[in-house]
C-alpha cells in the first residue's frame, strides 16, 4: 500500500511538471500572436490619420471606406502558419523517459563470440599431435616376438625411431614394464632399431624376411595364451626350490614364478607344452620354456641331479642367478671335471 501511494504521488508530480511545461510554451505562442495584432492596428490607425490631414475635404467621403477597411483588422491570415509550433512540446515527453535506458547492462554479450573462435582454433592442434607414427613390424628385432610386439603396439611403440631413441633409463623402463628386466640390453634393441630405423638389415631381420624365424611370423595378440598350470598358495614347509638353478630362470624369473604359486622344481617337471606356453607369456618371455627346456632341467633336478647349467649357478658363475642355500653352508661337494677318456693304443 505504501508502494502504491508513493508511485501515485510521483505520477501526480509528473503530470505537473509536463503540464507546466506545456502551459509555458502555449503562453509564449499566444503572447507573440497577440503582439504581432496590435502591431498591425498601430500602423493602419497611423496610415489612416495621414490620409485624414493630406486631404480633409475627402474626409467625410472616405469616413465608410475606411471604416469598413477598419474592419479587417482581425483578418486570421498571420495564425495560419502558426499551428505547426503547437506539436513540438511532444518532445518533452520523451525528455521524460530516460528510465529505459537501464537495459544497458547487456553488454556483457560479447565474451559469447570469443568463445567459439578459440575453441576451433585449438581442435586441429590436438588433432596434429593424436597422429601416430608409422608402424614398422618390430619381430624384424632380435627378441620381440609376436606377443610382445602387441604388448609394445598396445603402449604406443609401434616404430624403429621409438626405440632407436630410447636411453638407457627408458630401456630399463621398458624392461620392467615388460617383466623382462635386463633383456632390452642384453639383446641390443636400441642398436639393431637404429639400423632398421634407416632403412637398412641386420642378420636377424635378413632371417625373418626369409621366414626363418617362426616366432616373428604373423600377428600376435597381448592377451593370454596356453593354459594356467596348477599352482600352491604356498611353498611346502615354507622352503621353495632354488628356481635359478633351471636354465633360462634368473632371480627377477624366479620371482615372478613364487608370485605365481611355482615354487618347485616338481611343479615345472609336470608342465604340459600349453602349461609352459602359459607361463612363458606370465613371466613375459613368450616361448622361452619351451626354447630353453624349463621341463627337463626341472625333472632332472627333482630326482636330485645337477645339470651343467646348475653346477655354474652354484659356482657362482652367473651373477643372474643365486646359491642354493645348502652350497653357502658347504653341504654340497663341488662340481665334479668330467674324466679325461683313455686314447687306446695304436698298432703298430
Amino acid at each position: 500500500m505504501f508502494a502504491l501511494t508513493i508511485q501515485t504521488a510521483l505520477l501526480l508530480a509528473i503530470a505537473f511538471i509536463i503540464g507546466c511545461i506545456l502551459g509555458c510554451l502555449l503562453k509564449r505562442l499566444f503572447a507573440s500572436d497577440v503582439q504581432d495584432a496590435a502591431v498591425a492596428t498601430t500602423a493602419i490607425g497611423a496610415t489612416a490619420a495621414a490620409g485624414m490631414a493630406a486631404a480633409p475635404a475627402l474626409a467625410e467621403e472616405t469616413e465608410a471606406p475606411v471604416a469598413a477597411l477598419a474592419e479587417p483588422e482581425p483578418v486570421a491570415p498571420v495564425l495560419e502558419p502558426e499551428p505547426a509550433p503547437l506539436r513540438e512540446p511532444e518532445p518533452v515527453a520523451l525528455a521524460a523517459m530516460p528510465e529505459p535506458a537501464a537495459p544497458a547492462p547487456a553488454k556483457p554479450r560479447k565474451p559469447a563470440a570469443k568463445k567459439p573462435v578459440a575453441r576451433k582454433a585449438a581442435a586441429p592442434k590436438a588433432a596434429i599431435a593424436a597422429v601416430p607414427p608409422a608402424r614398422d613390424d618390430l619381430k624384424r628385432i632380435r627378441g620381440i616376438g609376436r606377443q610382445n610386439e602387441a604388448r609394445l603396439n598396445a603402449e604406443g611403440i609401434s616404430a624403429f625411431a621409438q626405440i632407436a631413441s630410447w636411453t638407457k633409463k627408458d630401456q630399463a623402463h621398458w624392461g620392467d614394464r615388460l617383466a623382462f628386466p635386463g633383456r632390452i640390453e642384453r639383446e641390443e634393441w636400441v642398436a639393431q632399431a637404429k639400423i632398421l630405423a634407416k632403412g637398412k638389415e641386420t642378420e636377424f631381420s635378413r632371417r625373418v624376411e626369409r621366414g626363418e624365424v617362426q616366432s616373428s611370423t604373423g600377428k600376435g595378440d597381448a592377451g593370454e595364451v596356453g593354459k594356467k598350470p596348477r599352482v600352491l598358495k604356498a611353498a611346502r614347509r615354507g622352503k621353495p626350490d632354488n628356481l635359478t638353478l633351471i636354465d633360462g630362470v634368473g632371480n627377477a624369473i624366479e620371482k615372478k614364478l613364487f608370485d605365481l604359486g611355482i615354487f618347485h622344481f616338481d611343479q615345472v617337471a609336470k608342465w604340459s607344452a600349453d602349461e609352459a606356453a602359459w607361463v612363458s607369456n606370465a613371466v613375459g618371455f613368450p616361448g622361452r620354456a619351451a626354447r630353453e627346456n624349463w621341463v627337463t632341467d626341472a625333472a632332472r633336478l627333482a630326482s636330485g641331479e645337477l645339470t651343467d647349467h646348475a653346477r655354474r649357478v652354484e659356482q657362482g658363475a652367473i651373477p643372474t642367478s643365486r646359491k642354493s642355500a645348502a652350497v653357502e653352508k658347504g653341504k654340497v661337494a663341488p662340481a665334479k671335471k668330467p674324466a679325461a677318456r683313455k686314447t687306446p693304443p695304436k698298432k703298430g
